[in-house]
């Protein structure tokens, strides 16, 4: 076993270990940060618009200028469906050039819905504007499922500055 009587450097052992941890930071924080950021989104074959069966609501809308971050939390389920999982996404469609974005959503029991099979159906976002076109967004909910994809207006704007 000669290969592990290898003298190694303890100079390049330390440059190896740095770079090793830089490289981690830097992987981590662009992994983190592209879960804050808007994904461009564009409808499928499969997406529906339409508010039929879906119920939707927004129970906080927070668009914060000094931070330039945006916060929405509220629920969506479809009519005649036990959730127990909801795929649901918010989406950011600006009025002016249609261009839509997607907002990465996290499932939470909503304690504003009364009907105990949709107590899963909360969505809560948060997402940082930066690089966002000016302008108003109409705010909709993507609910997806195995078979079909259902985009569902909310009927709320916000403004981005």
């Amino acid at each position: 076993m000669d290969f592990l009587d290898i003298e190694i450097n303890e100079r390049i052992y330390k440059r190896i270990i740095i770079v090793a941890i830089v490289f981690v930071i830097l992987y981590l924080a662009f992994t983190m940060s592209s879960l804050l950021i808007f994904k461009s989104y564009t409808l499928g074959p499969n997406t529906t618009v339409t508010n039929e069966g879906i119920n939707t609501h927004i129970d906080l809308l927070e668009p914060k200028k000094v931070s330039k971050k945006v916060e929405i939390a509220g629920w969506a389920f479809k009519e005649g469906e036990k959730i127990g999982t909801v795929n649901c996404n918010y989406v950011l469609k600006h009025q002016d050039t249609g261009k839509m974005y997607l907002m990465r959503t996290q499932m939470e029991e909503n304690i504003n819905i009364t009907e105990e099979e949709h107590k899963l159906a909360g969505l809560h976002a948060q997402c940082l504007t930066i690089g966002m076109p000016k302008g108003w967004y109409d705010i909709y909910v993507l609910y997806q499922n195995d078979s079909e994809d259902i985009l569902a207006s909310t009927l709320i704007s916000v403004e981005f500055e």
